[in-house]
């Protein structure tokens, strides 16, 4: 979600001098070429930590990886089984964002496994590791890219859920960032997962977003940008291709260019990033994305409201919903009044802005086991990325989750 705005800017100059261009822009007969690797296998990543990988299939159709993590360096002295936990990445990023960072102590995930936990890591429908369904040549059609976060709420994230449940025979600790916690709310919301989660942990959480400082995405948004590049029949963007990822690399490897610090001006400013894992992310960021998701955000940025894709007319939405406007996401009654919910938010983050966060904290303010962590110093990408996380974050989420697992 960090790079939305800096991603739409992207689009504008590409629909004004490549729009023709099937390299970039997903048309009917483009295709998507697949990564045969898997964070598994690249030591870079895991740190050398045993991964195990799994493919889970939604009701849907798309077959979707996932990547386990079952135990740490450290032998689990605790009694029982170990406890799950299973984090959902953001948009134009999968599983490989969760390591983003210099050292196997500052990995969330590797710290939820040597705490002895059993980590499992989900990758959302559309990325490299996760583009495969079960209708074979489905997926490189455009009816492929047609979702929005409202079907990895209603699919991907009940079928990752249900996946890990009947390998390890216990609810689910969930833990998402950015756009991964708009797919909690909307799988909540659709009374999914309510039953099969012991606790929530979203960092970054977003559901409404009027109040984002990235100006990117408000000027994209407000011109109505993925609307019109839509219009042109294109299904899904891939900007990790060449040249552009030939010159991202470029300028991020100029002399005194710090390229954290460019995409501070999408994620707001990041406190605490290490210059030297620039060139790990850009090997793995972005993905591709639909244009649908990229218009859904559009909509909520401009109406204010946390709502289903809007159709653009009566019928439409009637088709689909049954209703004749865009339902909008309930949080109060969806979410289980005892249900514990961590939310973690920084004060520069420019896409989950603080007055978006004490909005969602004031519909859950009738709700009995709420914690808020705010860090005044962290943006969108510390929480995931920052060195110092380990020190002054993460201990307190492994802290909730232990407090809670017997729930």
């Amino acid at each position: 979600m960090a790079a939305y705005g800096w991603l739409i800017c992207v689009m504008l100059l590409m629909v004004g001098s490549l729009a023709s261009s099937q390299n970039v822009l997903g048309h009917n007969h483009s295709k998507y070429p697949p990564d045969l690797s898997t964070i598994c296998h690249d030591d870079s990543l895991t740190k050398g930590y045993k991964c195990e990988d799994y493919d889970v299939i939604t009701d849907d159709g798309y077959v979707l990886r996932m990547h386990r993590f079952p135990q740490g360096r450290i032998n689990y002295r605790g009694r029982g089984k170990k406890p799950p936990v299973y984090l959902q990445h953001g948009v134009l990023v999968d599983a490989s964002n969760w390591f983003t960072v210099s050292h196997a102590d500052q990995a969330l995930p590797l710290i939820l496994v040597e705490a002895g936990f059993d980590v499992w890591l989900g990758n959302t429908r559309g990325t490299r590791y996760s583009r495969k369904h079960v209708s074979g040549n489905f997926s490189n059609s455009d009816d492929y890219w047609d979702f929005t976060f409202s079907e990895m709420g209603k699919y991907d994230l009940p079928a990752f859920i249900d996946f890990v449940i009947l390998q390890t025979g216990q609810k689910v600790h969930y833990m998402g960032h950015s756009l991964g916690t708009t797919q909690f709310f909307a799988a909540f919301s659709e009374w999914k997962v309510e039953k099969k989660v012991k606790t929530a942990t979203l960092l970054s959480p977003i559901s409404f977003l009027n109040h984002i400082t990235a100006k990117g995405a408000i000027i994209a948004a407000k011109a109505y940008i993925p609307e019109i590049v839509g219009t042109f029949g294109i299904s899904h963007i891939n900007l990790k291709v060449q040249p552009l990822s030939a010159i991202t690399y470029a300028l991020c490897n100029f002399p005194g260019v710090n390229c954290w610090e460019v995409f501070a001006g999408f994620s707001g400013p990041n406190c605490c990033m290490n210059a030297s894992t620039v060139n790990l992310y850009l090997h793995n960021w972005p993905q591709a994305a639909p244009i649908k998701t990229l218009i859904h955000l559009s909509q909520n940025i401009r109406t204010g409201v946390f709502s289903k894709y809007d159709y653009g007319d009566p019928a439409t939405n009637l088709q689909h919903y049954g209703v004749p406007e865009a339902p909008i996401y309930d949080l109060q009654t969806s979410i289980p009044k005892d249900f514990p919910l961590m939310l973690c938010h920084g004060g520069p983050d420019a896409l989950a802005d603080p007055t978006d966060v004490q909005r969602t904290l004031s519909l859950l303010s009738s709700h009995r086991n709420i914690h808020q962590i705010y860090m005044d110093n962290y943006a969108h990408y510390d929480f995931v990325n920052a060195m110092t996380a380990k020190d002054d974050l993460y201990p307190d989420i492994v802290n909730f989750i232990r407090t809670h697992n017997h729930r």
